[in-house]
């Protein structure tokens, strides 16, 4: 079976054309819109409309667009999900690199313990986090501040 938005059997050509003309405009589609760019009378136009479905057709048409533009997002997501992923373990390492190359008392208590803390957190929120997660609010405090305000203390410290 063809899709609705596909022209159907007994639609002529013409037909087919003013009707793909009324599916592409979206919210703003009117039957006076198709007419005035195809030159059809008001009657053929209505008598087309009626008799294939327009309206109908036309709804399909948007669900279906919303439906590949939903899949193109989440794919998006995926890919960003992905690369965020690999990009903050190439940062653990380095930190983890920089931290093992740091004398333990040039890191202050303060920062220990944030270290630890911010680690923690990373952890169990990476563990519980999917790409569909991208589509909800968080909650949760900015990872980056706390990387920043850390960040600033060790410099300090240094």
């Amino acid at each position: 079976m063809a899709d609705p938005w596909e022209r159907l059997d007994g639609e002529s050509s013409v037909a087919y054309a003013a009707f793909r003309l009324y599916r592409d405009d979206g919210s703003s589609r009117t039957a006076q819109g198709v007419r005035d760019r195809c030159g059809a009378t008001e009657g053929t136009i209505n008598k087309w409309s009626s008799r294939f479905s327009w309206r109908e057709r036309a709804l399909a048409w948007d669900d279906e667009c919303t439906r590949v533009e939903d899949r193109q997002r989440l794919e998006t997501i995926r890919k960003m999900y992905d690369q965020h992923r690999k990009v903050g373990r190439v940062a653990i390492s380095k930190a983890l690199l920089a931290l093992q190359n740091l004398p333990a008392d040039h890191i202050p208590a303060g920062a220990a313990a944030r270290l630890l803390e911010l680690g923690t957190r990373i952890e169990r929120q990476t563990l519980a986090t999917t790409p569909e997660d991208f589509f909800g609010v968080s909650t949760e405090p900015d990872v980056e501040d706390a990387f920043a305000a850390l960040a600033r203390e060790l410099g300090a410290a240094s």
